[in-house]
Parts: C-alpha cells; sequence; structure tokens
C-alpha cells in the first residue's frame, strides 16, 4: 500500500447513528459514511460490531476487490468507558473479515471531541446534555476525566439530573417539606397527574408516549427545560437547582485541570450539548467557570466528533498534525 494512497478513518460512534469519515495522509477527504448506532450499551454488541463494519466499507468507497484496508483508524464510542469494554471491541473489530487495520484504538467519544476542538494540543472538553462527561488531554499524552459513569451515579447536571432534582423539588413542595416551586404545577401538568402519590405511577410503570411502561432516561430527560422556564419567571428553587448544577460542572473541569497540571492562564475548554449551550444555563455556567479559572478560554468546537477521530487516527498513524494537514482537514469536510 503506497503512502500516497494510504487511507486513516476516524469513526464517531453514537447511540443513534455512526459517523466515518477516511482522510488521506495529507488530510484530504477521500471517503464517509452515516449508518445506525455503535454505543454497545444502547444497541447490543452484535448490533454496534456490524454497524461498525458497514462504516468502515462504505468510507473506504465498498472497495470491488472486497476489503476495506486503513493504515490506522481511531473508534472514539459512546458507551465505552472501561478497558474491558475497549478491549472487547478491539478483539473484534480485528476479527472483521475484508476489512485490514494496520493500527487502530477503540476509546470513548470524549477522545474524539477533544481532538475536534483543540487537534493533538492540550484541551479539556465538556459535555452536558443528556449525559454529562469532562475529558481532558495534554499536548504530551496524559489525560483525565470526570464523570460520565451512568445516570443512577454520576451525569451531573446533565438533562436527566436536572429533571430528577426538579421532580424532587416538586413532590418536597406538594407534602410540604419543601420551598414553594413553581415546578409543582408545570411538572404535575406535564406528567398528567394531580395527586402526589401518582408520580411513582408516571415514572415506573405508565409513560405518556409508551402507556404500560416505564418512562425512559430521555422522557424523563426532556423535562429538563421545565428548571430553566421556572428560572426565568424567578422561580428561587429553580434558581438554587440550577446554580448546584452548575456548581457540579464547574468542579468537573477544574478538577480535570488540576489533575492535568493545566495552568489557568492557559486553560481551553470546549463546551456541547444541549444543557449547557442553552440558556440560562450556558450563562451561569460561564460565569461560575471564570470565576473559578481565571483567564479561562471557553469555546464551542466548530467540528463535530468525527473529524477528531480523523485527526486521532493520523496521529495514530505517525502523521504529523501539521498547519497543512489541519487545514485540509477543514477544507475538505463533507456535509452528513
Amino acid at each position: 500500500m503506497g503512502g500516497d494512497k494510504s487511507l486513516f478513518v476516524g469513526i464517531d460512534g453514537g447511540g443513534t447513528k455512526t459517523r466515518a469519515l477516511a482522510v488521506s495522509r495529507e488530510g484530504v477527504f477521500c471517503g464517509s459514511a452515516l449508518v445506525g448506532a455503535s454505543n454497545p450499551n444502547s444497541v447490543g454488541a452484535e448490533t454496534a460490531l456490524a454497524n461498525l463494519r458497514r462504516a468502515l466499507f462504505e468510507a473506504a468507497g465498498s472497495p470491488k476487490e472486497g476489503r476495506a484496508v486503513f493504515a490506522a483508524g481511531f473508534f472514539g464510542i459512546s458507551g465505552v468507558n472501561d478497558s474491558a469494554a475497549a478491549r472487547y471491541l478491539r478483539e473484534k473489530i480485528a476479527d472483521f473479515r475484508e476489512v485490514r487495520l494496520d493500527k487502530f484504538s477503540v476509546e470513548n467519544d470524549t477522545r474524539s471531541l477533544c481532538a475536534a476542538t483543540f487537534g493533538m494540543e492540550s484541551g479539556v472538553v465538556l459535555i452536558a446534555g443528556t449525559g454529562s462527561k469532562c475529558y481532558g488531554r495534554t499536548r504530551d499524552g496524559r489525560e483525565w476525566e470526570t464523570g460520565g459513569y451512568d445516570f443512577h451515579v454520576s451525569d451531573e447536571a446533565s438533562a436527566f439530573d436536572l429533571s430528577r432534582r426538579a421532580l424532587t423539588a416538586a413532590v418536597r413542595a406538594a407534602d410540604g417539606r419543601g420551598a414553594p416551586t413553581v415546578l409543582k404545577d408545570l411538572l404535575f401538568k406535564e406528567l398528567q397527574i394531580v395527586e402526589t402519590g401518582q408520580i411513582s405511577q408516571r415514572l415506573h410503570q405508565d409513560s405518556l408516549k409508551n402507556p404500560g411502561k416505564p418512562m425512559s432516561k430521555d422522557e424523563i430527560a426532556a423535562l429538563a427545560h421545565f428548571v430553566g422556564d421556572a428560572y426565568l419567571a424567578g422561580d428561587l428553587v429553580a434558581k438554587q437547582i440550577l446554580e448546584s448544577a452548575m456548581d457540579d460542572l464547574v468542579k468537573m473541569v477544574t478538577t480535570v485541570i488540576e489533575k492535568l497540571g493545566i495552568p489557568a492562564s492557559s486553560a481551553r475548554l470546549g463546551i456541547t450539548g444541549g444543557v449547557i449551550l442553552n440558556e440560562p444555563c450556558g450563562g451561569i455556567f460561564r460565569a461560575k467557570a471564570k470565576a473559578a479559572v481565571p483567564g479561562i478560554e471557553i469555546v464551542v468546537p466548530a467540528f463535530p466528533p468525527v473529524f477528531g477521530a480523523a485527526i486521532r487516527a493520523l496521529a495514530l498513524g505517525g502523521v504529523e498534525i501539521t498547519s497543512d494537514v489541519a487545514e485540509n482537514l477543514k477544507r475538505t469536510f463533507p456535509k452528513f
């Protein structure tokens, strides 16, 4: 395989879809794919692997000779949160028939997001959407991450977490243990309940979208916007919820910065996710983050994680990410 013909592939695998981006050694776009989910926790390992294999073939241009060949690949997969999960997928991908990856790595998708935002330079990224997670990497390859250990344990300030806090505040207001809050009326109306005791049945037995079944994580997370609505209406309980949640996000970020020894004056943070990109959460978070880390630069990634996955694939394959390579990636990056 001649050097000028080498392909490098970046994979961004999520719970609803998988994107693949194939590029040349110079960073020029060569092929792409958009297929189904590859988060093994969402669709199961068999479906996830089938979609990953399909993505590789499509990104390689569905070669007539029947083999998809890459010099290197980087798989940034949501749901891959531990070494055992990564090792399992690596072993299965290595066994793909008619696919050759001379080098490849399987890691969590936060790695791709960080590379999409800062290339191979130092930086920290924070996701706060349905779930939450913070990850940072230094130029010399040191890494640290906080949060994202499942919504039952640690998805602080995610949409699910905001909804959970709001529901708690609503029932506490209803039974007299908590301060009055408009969240009670907003949430009871949305859930179509009139008595506090009905909330358990709605959550665990009778979803409005899927009667006879529990409310899903996404259904519960969808209630988060009521906290923002209540906050903007001047509700003090909602204000307390958002202030506390944004403090949790700031703690995630400052811990990563401290663990990696990044000077506050040169700290850079990329943010993404429906919670943190929208108001009022975005404004509250930015103010708290800048107070905690004076001089921090906060940006919104200009490119999606698959862009960063391609960068990581090139770097894994021994390609130096020069300004020319980065510019080629930006110039030829396709719209999915």
